[in-house]
């Protein structure tokens, strides 16, 4: 018995801690403190402000989820504070263009978009449809993070 559940116990382990969560996004829906380790016992490194900011999930407990910022910080934030609501952020200053590249308006690094629809291909290139006060058009795609990869 103690070994099927020590089986049961690293087969579980492997699957939460597996590269199966490498391209899930979340996002902060509220205030969040980004631990060195998953618990109150770990000192906070960073607090986390920016309400639906994406982060990328790399490993998921009951309580914590160790997430990736766009530029590569890692950390623990607590479950709670956490939302499955798909964002992404601009993570250079980038145009919204028409589907004929038209210059629609500038956008600037760190304004945050709800993830509408991505992988349209215009000249080659991918790009995001979006959505922002009012103005309808696309992004380069290698302008934001926080969108899944197929």
């Amino acid at each position: 018995m103690y070994y099927k559940n020590l089986i049961v116990l690293i087969i579980l382990n492997f699957y939460l801690t597996s590269s199966s969560f490498s391209q899930d996004f979340i996002s902060i829906k509220s205030k969040s403190n980004l631990r060195a380790g998953p618990g109150k016992q770990y000192p906070i490194n960073w607090t986390l402000k920016l309400r639906n900011m994406p982060v990328r999930v790399l490993e998921k407990n009951s309580i914590y989820t160790k997430v990736e910022l766009y530029d590569g910080t890692q950390g623990w934030v607590w479950n709670a504070t956490v939302s499955k609501n798909k964002f992404f952020i601009i993570i250079k200053d980038s145009f919204i263009v028409d589907k004929d590249l038209n210059k629609l308006a500038l956008v600037k690094k760190n304004v945050l978009f709800d993830q509408v629809r991505c992988g349209e291909r215009i000249s080659s290139k991918l790009y995001c449809k979006v959505n922002k006060n009012g103005i309808k058009g696309y992004l380069l795609k290698n302008s934001v993070w926080g969108i899944s990869q197929p």
